[in-house]
């Protein structure tokens, strides 16, 4: 009977089911990675599915070009007078960078309590915002001309769920590490865990 209880919990864990907490296997390329992003508004919660631990937000630094200010400002349009916040943060799974993210948002139109989670914490984007109250819409997304480390590339417009007004434009970029990519050489101890910030978009 212990023989059969171990063969069946073996087969479950090759099977690519999702094991008790929930965690599911990583997407095997970019192309998975962009399909499985689409399915969720919140980037955060569709790396978190891939990850035991909480998806956290390291803080890189408060700064955007004045190219990337512009489109944000021309695709969320407001004139150059309104306020912009710039948010560049790295995205881990424990100390694993799985992806990249510049947000530039507008504090006018989110909560007061949204405004200081992302002023004073590094707690993640759409987690600080709460996936039930925006929609995301995509902008498109890149697979090639990447900086190195980097397999997807998406753009996309955050708008609130209640008026559907823009209130963020965002530039996710994702790691090798968000994919499950199986190559004979790689091993746990020579894994990038502390990958550099990606040259900016």
């Amino acid at each position: 009977m212990t023989g059969l209880l171990l063969a069946s919990t073996t087969a479950q864990a090759h099977s690519g089911q999702a094991n008790p907490h929930g965690i599911t296997p990583r997407p095997s390329t970019p192309a998975a990675l962009a399909h499985e992003l689409e399915q969720r508004d919140s980037a955060t919660a569709a790396l978190q599915q891939h990850c035991s631990q909480l998806i956290t937000a390291r803080l890189l630094d408060r700064h955007a070009s004045p190219v990337l200010q512009r489109d944000a400002r021309q695709t969320l349009q407001v004139p150059p007078t309104t306020q912009l916040e710039i948010r560049h943060v790295q995205l881990l799974c424990g100390s694993q960078v799985r992806s990249e993210a510049w947000n530039l948002y507008l504090p006018e139109r989110l909560t007061p309590q949204a405004r200081h989670l992302l002023a004073n914490t590094h707690i993640p984007f759409g987690k600080a915002i709460g996936e039930k109250n925006f929609i995301r819409q995509r902008l498109g997304s890149h697979f090639t001309n990447l900086p190195p480390g980097i397999d997807l590339e998406n753009r996309a417009i955050l708008r609130r769920r209640t008026d559907e007004q823009g209130f963020a434009y965002l530039i996710e970029r994702y790691t090798t590490a968000a994919l499950d990519v199986r190559k004979p050489q790689a091993t746990s101890s020579n894994a990038d865990h502390h990958q550099a910030p990606a040259s900016g978009p």
